[in-house]
C-alpha cells in the first residue's frame, strides 16, 4: 500500500512511469524528473525514447507518462527553432518527433486510462496549439487539455527566471497544500496556458507576478540568418504584466485517463536549474502525480 500525502492509502504497490527522452526532450529536466520520482520509492521507471512511442505498445505498460521541458515545435517564429534542424538545440521539437502515429498512441491511452504529465514544453505538447510558422504550419497539438497558450512568441521567446505562483481555492484543499510548498518555481520560456473551456479544465495554480526581477535573464530571439529578429525592448518586457493571473498548472480528464500540466518547471531550483528544487518544494511534482492518480483510481471505482 502506499501511503499518500494527507493520510490517503492507494492500492497501487509501484506506479510505473515512462519519462520521454530523445528529439525535442531536455535532458537536465529529464535527469531531475528522474531524481525527484526515485527519491520517493512510489516509482518504477523506464525511459521511452519519443520516437519508439509510435512504433511498439510501450504505452500499455505504464501508468503514468511524463514529458517534460525541451521544445514541442521546432518551427517557431523569431527563435533559434526557426534554423536548420542542425542547428536546432533539441534536435526536432516533440510534435515532429512523435509523428501522426505517435501522437495518435498517446492521445488514444489517455482515453483508455494511462495519466500524462506535461511539463513546459510537454505542457505544450498537450495543449491545443496550432503550429503558426515553418514547414509544419498547420500541424495541431494533441489537445489533451483544452488550453491554449497565450502569446508563445512573447513568453518563450528568451526568457528564464524564477517565477512566483498563486494556489486556487480548491474544492480539494489537499492539492493546493502540495503545491503550496513550492512558492516558486523556475520560468524558462515556459507555457503561460488560457482556458477554452471551463468545464473541462480545473486551473490548480496561476502566476502571482511576472518573473521576478532579481532573477530575470534575457535573450533576444534571432531569426533564421541568425541576426536579432527585432529591434528595441525586449517583447516580454512590453507584455510581463499580461502573464499575471494566467493558469500555470491546471489538470483536466480525457476519456478515463487524467492530464495534469505544469506551465513553469517543479523539477528545477528556481534560480539554479542544475540543482533540485529546495526542501519541501521537492515532492511537489511527485505528491501531485499520486494525488491526482490516486483521484482517478477512486472515480474509475465510483463508476
Amino acid at each position: 500500500m502506499i501511503k499518500q500525502a494527507g493520510g490517503r492509502t492507494s492500492s497501487r504497490r509501484n506506479v510505473v512511469v515512462g519519462i520521454v527522452v530523445g528529439e525535442g526532450c531536455d535532458w537536465l529536466c529529464v535527469r531531475n524528473t528522474c531524481k525527484l520520482l526515485l527519491s520517493k520509492g512510489n516509482f518504477k521507471l523506464r525511459l521511452v525514447n519519443i520516437k519508439d512511442i509510435g512504433r511498439q505498445p510501450i504505452l500499455d505498460q505504464l501508468d503514468v507518462l511524463i514529458i517534460g521541458g525541451g521544445d514541442d515545435d521546432d518551427n517557431r517564429k523569431d527563435t533559434r527553432e526557426g534554423r536548420d534542424a542542425s542547428e536546432n538545440h533539441y534536435g526536432c521539437g516533440q510534435r515532429r518527433a512523435l509523428g501522426k502515429k505517435g501522437m495518435r498512441a498517446i492521445y488514444r491511452r489517455i482515453q483508455q486510462g494511462l495519466m500524462y504529465v506535461g511539463i513546459c514544453a510537454g505542457a505544450y505538447l498537450a495543449s491545443a496549439k496550432v503550429v503558426k510558422y515553418g514547414c509544419g504550419k498547420g500541424a495541431k497539438n494533441l489537445r489533451l487539455c483544452e488550453v491554449s497558450i497565450h502569446k508563445e512568441e512573447v513568453f518563450a521567446g528568451g526568457v528564464k527566471g524564477a517565477v512566483g505562483l498563486h494556489q486556487h481555492k480548491l474544492s480539494d484543499s489537499q492539492l493546493g497544500k502540495i503545491l503550496g510548498r513550492a512558492e516558486t518555481m523556475r520560468f524558462d520560456d515556459s507555457a503561460v496556458m488560457q482556458v477554452i473551456d471551463e468545464n473541462q479544465v480545473t486551473v490548480l495554480a496561476t502566476y502571482k507576478r511576472p518573473v521576478l526581477r532579481h532573477t530575470l535573464c534575457l535573450s533576444t530571439p534571432r531569426n533564421s540568418l541568425g541576426k536579432v529578429a527585432y529591434r528595441g525592448e525586449h517583447r516580454y518586457l512590453r507584455h510581463k504584466q499580461e502573464m499575471v493571473g494566467r493558469p500555470a498548472v491546471v489538470k483536466s480528464r480525457l476519456g478515463k485517463g487524467k492530464v495534469l500540466l505544469f506551465g513553469p518547471h517543479p523539477e528545477l531550483h528556481p534560480v539554479s536549474p542544475s540543482k533540485l528544487p529546495d526542501r519541501s518544494a521537492r515532492s511537489v511534482l511527485t505528491d501531485s502525480i499520486l494525488h491526482v492518480l490516486q483521484e482517478q483510481d477512486d472515480e474509475c471505482e465510483t463508476r
